[in-house]
């Protein structure tokens, strides 16, 4: 009997011992006011970003901080304690200092004023934004792009990932992701979307030079009337247009050139494998 007991005491250590301990977490709320236009960064090792509109002269921070392998509840609730926000006027850094963030991510909610300047950096974790940010510099190691009402020019790069943007204004855009898909819309500006393999859409008016390039995916565009002049090339696949391209040089499956409504900037399409449609 005693040799059972023993037996059973030592199988019930080893099967704890198998569990591992739960994730510690916290939250935080940080609130800040400030005069004149916000000037917004935020960086963040691992977790997501989400942006949505607040106002005039605040900003609101919740954060919620989760322990990963190596961490310990002590290192998280140091960190809803002490969040890493930088305060200066109405400069606003968020996430610079991070030297106590090994094995711990956060995840961040966030309303700023619309017309914030903003850049976001995310070393995994998707980024959000809903009409939030000017003159904005998106980026994330791996994780999705997400932004609607970008006011001005923008960028939006990711390692691996999908990017889907809208602009209000004008201004020149960059999107770029080593693979995954591009969609952007209401584009007033010159253009520059590159993916390594994924599909592109684009829509809007190409007020400066366009260029599109997909090593494997589809290209479509719509460009609302506009004027421009085409070149579109593909290794693989066809190249349809809905409108009338006056022709210049080229008119084969592969390779279409030309004037659409008297020319005007250079819209410059390529995809290594897939079709390219003009709208």
């Amino acid at each position: 009997m005693k040799l059972l007991l023993c037996l059973t005491a030592l199988m019930a250590c080893a099967a704890a011992a198998t569990v591992p301990a739960r994730a510690a977490e916290a939250t935080f709320v940080r609130n800040l006011t400030f005069s004149g236009r916000a000037d917004l960064t935020i960086t963040n090792g691992a977790g997501a970003i989400h942006l949505t509109p607040g106002p005039a002269g605040q900003i609101h921070i919740f954060g919620r901080v989760r322990s990963n392998w190596g961490s310990d509840e002590s290192q998280v609730r140091d960190l809803a304690e002490h969040p890493p926000i930088e305060q200066t006027g109405n400069i606003i850094r968020i996430g610079a200092h991070r030297a106590n963030m090994q094995h711990v991510s956060i995840d961040y909610e966030i309303q700023a004023p619309p017309d914030a300047y903003l850049s976001v950096s995310s070393g995994s974790g998707d980024v959000t934004i809903d009409s939030v940010g000017a003159d904005a510099k998106l980026e994330t190691g791996s994780g999705n792009i997400h932004a609607t009402g970008l006011r001005g020019g923008f960028s939006a790069e990711t390692g691996s990932g999908n990017i889907y943007a809208e602009q209000i204004g004008d201004g020149d855009v960059k999107a770029e992701t080593g693979s995954g898909t591009i969609e952007l819309r209401n584009i007033d500006g010159a253009l520059r979307a590159q993916t390594g393999s994924g599909t592109i859409k684009a829509a809007g008016k190409p007020a400066g030079p366009w260029k599109l390039a997909t090593g494997s995916g589809s290209v479509e565009i719509w460009t609302g009337g506009a004027a421009f002049t085409l070149d579109a090339e593909c290794g693989s696949g066809s190249i349809q247009s809905d409108v009338r391209v006056a022709t210049q040089e080229s008119n084969s499956k592969h390779h279409l050139t030309g004037k659409v409504n008297g020319g005007g900037p250079l819209v410059h399409i390529e995809t290594g494998s897939g079709s390219i449609r003009i709208h």
